[in-house]
């Protein structure tokens, strides 16, 4: 069965032509706030005043994340946000690891319960993961296991970041947090150009999994400031002129330095795997649900493709992709929702029909979330991914990133699951 609807010469002649219009595209970064004021506030629709074409995350910070009350006008500016297509994730402050998590789960549990955000932003982590921690036996199991209680949460509102604020000298971090901010500083440009280590393992994730918060820049060099990160490989930044109090005000140049920011075709890809709550174990895994979610700035129809045995030379390899997928997922604007199981012998478009109880939803306008059996793709334990949108006319739009993905449901999040039940 095909998913393409254009015949196949006319399908690689596009996709061949519009490769480097993926590649040109997958440069840009996106702006993350710090945005440690009340939702619905002046300075917070200042903030998201540019909308998701360049904002994608924002932070809801009252009380440091631990006032337990419910504001009705505060949940009215988040939805309203959210609306628009901007991840808005709930804050949490651990104190380096000495924290009690048991506050912390408590302070996940309510916004939540009050907000229904799309993540956890884990402030003050500290740089190494392997230390001592007195709750969990280092700060590596401290953290996972929030992250992992953070995954439990409902369907693709599971993004996590990890607030180290300065760069680590491995890449440990990596296999627990969606998103890490790997500098903050408050001593002005200069810092961030001198003081900031490049560490080779950085270059070998994709820029959304980092976060670079650069404080004191001056207006004549925000644009400067924003090649560096690029460079330096960070997918998200905020940059702002403010030195110290730059989570209270919005940068003077914030209308400038959205507009450098526009014009990803997909932006903010998250995917997430978890055990169905009637699941059963089997040889000590659990049949679950997988779930990928992005921002669909443009397209119609939209391919995540999938790299099940970690092989580039197997499985499709097509013009504009990093990996030989075994497997892709095709999602419409209508809803329109089918898996395929790659039958070629790599550059021929063969596919056949894969049932997995599919599914396409739109959490928010201009969100795009697909999930499926894990059944569907076998039983691999990790895979690569990459989503391409394409117009109505399935004309390659944009080729996002390589994205990793684990898809273990074993051990703690099992365990987790069958108390819940």
């Amino acid at each position: 069965m095909r998913a393409f609807r254009l015949p196949a010469p006319a399908v690689f002649f596009v996709l061949a032509f519009c490769a480097a219009l993926g590649s040109s595209a997958q440069a840009q970064t996106r702006l993350a706030v710090p945005s440690y004021q009340n939702p619905g506030t002046t300075i917070w629709q200042g903030w998201s005043a540019p909308g998701s074409s360049a904002v994608g995350i924002m932070i809801v910070d009252i009380s440091n994340g631990d006032d337990p009350t419910y504001y009705p006008a505060v949940d009215a500016a988040i939805q309203a946000t959210r609306k628009q297509g901007i991840f808005v994730l709930g804050y949490t402050h651990t104190t380096y690891g000495t924290r009690d998590p048991a506050l912390v789960r408590q302070a996940i549990d309510n916004v939540y319960q009050n907000y229904g955000v799309d993540g956890i932003f884990f402030d003050e982590a500290p740089v190494n993961c392997n230390d001592p921690n007195t709750y969990a036996g280092t700060m590596f199991m401290y953290y996972e296991e929030l992250t992992n209680y953070v995954r439990q949460k409902q369907a693709g509102a599971r993004i996590t970041v990890l607030n180290p604020g300065t760069t680590s000298p491995n890449d440990c971090w990596m296999s627990i947090t969606n998103i890490l901010a790997n500098w903050e500083n408050s001593g002005g440009f200069t810092a961030y150009q001198s003081s900031y280590t490049d560490y080779a393992w950085i270059h070998q994730y994709p820029p959304d999994r980092f976060w670079h918060i650069i404080l004191g820049v001056p207006q004549a060099q925000m644009q400067t400031a924003i090649s560096l990160a690029q460079s330096r490989n960070a997918g998200w930044v905020y940059i702002s002129d403010s030195p110290d109090n730059a989570y209270n005000v919005v940068p003077v140049y914030w209308t400038a330095e959205a507009a450098a920011l526009t014009g990803q075709g997909v932006q903010a890809p998250f995917a997430t795997t978890w055990p169905n709550s009637n699941a059963t174990a089997t040889g000590g895994t659990m049949n679950g649900r997988v779930s990928f979610r992005w921002r669909a700035v443009n397209g119609a129809v939209w391919q995540v493709y999938m790299d099940t045995d970690k092989n580039t030379k197997t499985g499709y390899r097509g013009a504009g992709l990093s990996i030989g997928a075994d497997y892709m997922y095709e999602a419409s604007a209508v809803g329109e929702a089918q898996l395929y199981k790659y039958s070629g012998s790599g550059t021929n478009w063969k596919w056949k029909a894969v049932s997995a109880n599919n599914q396409t939803a739109f959490p928010d306008p201009g969100t795009t979330m697909v999930m499926f059996d894990q059944t569907g793709i076998g039983s691999p334990a990790a895979l690569n991914y990459q989503i391409e949108s394409l117009d109505a006319s399935y004309n390659l739009l944009y080729t996002s990133y390589t994205y990793p993905l684990s898809l273990n449901n074993t051990g703690m999040v099992f365990d987790i699951m069958n108390h819940l039940q």
